[in-house]
């Protein structure tokens, strides 16, 4: 039967090659797609791993997608904090997009300030350096930067990194990590990217450190109802953003999806029912050498759902190339990932349109009465 169904989708060849385009295009799109929500995810499990145990303090209608821009959290502020019972420490940070004050779709150089001795809070004691040293207390216009920005920009110990026309000093560069923050990272003393960023006696976020990693949340809350004009972002808090983020990106791809199927399944439904107009004669030779209603039915199904697993197949490959060509070539936060749970949904859904655009031919072919289809000239 596969044979013969394999044999029958050659026979119009430029019929068959249109509605596998509609099929190729609609999967593709959803791989494509799937792809970019996979990467998010991807980044942010990730970029999450050092905010375990940790407390993000920061002020107004600001937020972590916008690196916290308009927080201003004063240095009395930062005393308060320090005296709320279960503050093991804090860090307090500031932030700056390299070359530019507007967040780009381009995986951008960040500059991060922290004070030198709390470095390792923000990318863990774990990670060492590739080469030079870490900052340290009294540093003052030098910089450690991350491996891809030392690759990037061909820089290594010694050489200067240029922020808004002013130069400082590369005296490290931190070993690949597979973070973004990180490897596209520049982290300076605290004090001196105030001064670029002309802020004094405040800064628009902290770190805040539980004693007990157990306590964050409840921490947390402490700190929100102790001061009403800051908000906390935990671990938790964060994952429940980036998700909804997520879904939203999956469910937009589930409409392309649905787009697909309506495109996908009258594409497939009218090859089917052309082919069942153009065979009714050899329909009625099969009936009459013994073939049943159901051998009919499951002849066409086969063929529909056949040309739908080759345009998925195909599909897939080429969402995939795409996702593939765009992790490499465009310099972007976020990669691109083809899971396989996600080709495998991708072919299925290919599946299901074929059956789906295929059931109500082959019942069409199945009711045909043996003795009319072979008058059928």
């Amino acid at each position: 039967m596969l044979d013969i169904a394999l044999k029958n989708i050659g026979r119009q060849r430029t019929r068959t090659i249109l509605t596998l385009l509609g099929i190729i295009i609609g999967i593709g799109a959803i791989v494509a797609l799937g792809s970019v929500a996979e990467g998010i995810d991807a980044l942010v499990q990730t970029s999450m791993e050092k905010m375990v145990g940790k407390i993000m303090v920061y002020q107004g209608d600001a937020s972590f997608f916008t690196f916290f821009s308009g927080s201003v959290i004063t240095d009395e502020d930062l005393d308060e904090i320090m005296d709320v019972p279960g503050v093991k420490d804090i860090v307090p940070m500031a932030f700056k997009i390299a070359g530019s004050g507007e967040i780009e779709f381009r995986q951008p150089e960040q500059i991060m300030g922290m004070p030198p001795d709390k470095v390792d809070y923000f990318k863990g004691e774990e990670v060492t350096m590739y080469e030079g040293r870490e900052l340290e207390a009294g540093d003052e216009d030098v910089v450690i930067i991350g491996k891809h920005v030392a690759e990037n920009r061909n820089i290594g110990i010694g050489d200067d990194y240029d922020i808004d026309e002013e130069s400082y000093q590369v005296v490290g560069i931190i070993e690949e990590t597979n973070d973004p923050d990180i490897d596209m990272g520049i982290i300076m003393p605290l004090d001196t990217l105030k001064e670029i960023l002309e802020l004094e006696g405040e800064v628009p976020v902290i770190y805040v450190i539980p004693e007990d990693i157990g306590d964050t949340e409840i921490l947390a809350e402490n700190i929100e109802d102790t001061f009403e004009e800051l908000h906390t972002i935990t671990d938790i808090e964060l994952s429940r953003q980036i998700g909804s983020m997520v879904d939203n990106i999956r469910l937009f791809t589930m409409g392309i999806a649905a787009i697909a199927a309506v495109v996908g399944g009258l594409g497939v439904m009218n090859t089917m029912i052309m082919a069942v107009m153009e065979r009714r004669r050899e329909i009625g030779v099969m009936k009459a050498l013994g073939a049943t209603n159901r051998v009919i039915l499951t002849q066409f199904l086969t063929e529909s759902a056949l040309i739908s697993v080759i345009g998925g197949l195909v599909g897939i490959f080429l969402g995939g190339l795409l996702a593939f060509l765009v992790g490499v070539f465009v310099d972007i936060a976020i990669k691109p990932t083809v899971t396989p749970v996600l080709a495998l949904t991708g072919l299925g859904f290919a599946f299901f349109l074929g059956v789906l655009g295929g059931i109500y031919p082959a019942r069409k072919a199945a009711k045909l009465d043996a003795v009319e289809a072979l008058r059928y000239e």
